[in-house]
């Protein structure tokens, strides 16, 4: 019922197919843009090869120096900040539970104890928010180690 159409053709006649016969006059013309192309890209390469003979190089144990001099500590302070926060905001409520303790102990008649836990409740809560102080010392102290 159908039938396929059979054609035989040479090989360079398939490889050619949709391909122009090119003249001779033709071929002198595209060499010639040949040459001229070569010669537009070889005066291009300077600019090619400039960022490689202008790159510096760094070893690593520089790029190591910097990143540990400098964003080491500044992560470290960061990192420990949301814990700062959470003890001060802690470090109030608790100092005067300690304190109206030692009140307390005052008052059925142990004054020793009564004020040790005062003074310790108060002495505690300065130091705690003083904690960002004293961290930040220890910072600057680590940066003049290194």
């Amino acid at each position: 019922m159908f039938r396929q159409k059979q054609e035989i053709i040479k090989f360079s006649d398939f490889m050619n197919k949709g391909k122009d016969i090119i003249s001779v006059e033709e071929m002198e013309i595209m060499k010639k843009g040949k040459t001229a192309g070569y010669a537009f890209g070889l005066s291009m390469l300077p600019l090619a090869i400039a960022p490689l003979t202008q790159a510096t190089t760094a070893s690593a144990h520089e790029a190591v120096t910097v990143m540990a001099q400098g964003q080491m500590y500044d992560k470290m302070i960061i990192a420990f900040n949301p814990l700062i926060d959470l003890i001060q905001a802690l470090a109030y409520p608790i100092a005067m539970v300690v304190v109206l303790g030692g009140a307390i102990m005052v008052m059925i008649n142990q004054k020793e104890k009564g004020y040790s836990m005062m003074m310790g409740a108060g002495l505690g809560y300065v130091l705690v928010n003083m904690t960002p102080m004293i961290l930040n010392i220890l910072v600057d102290a680590m940066k003049s180690v290194v």
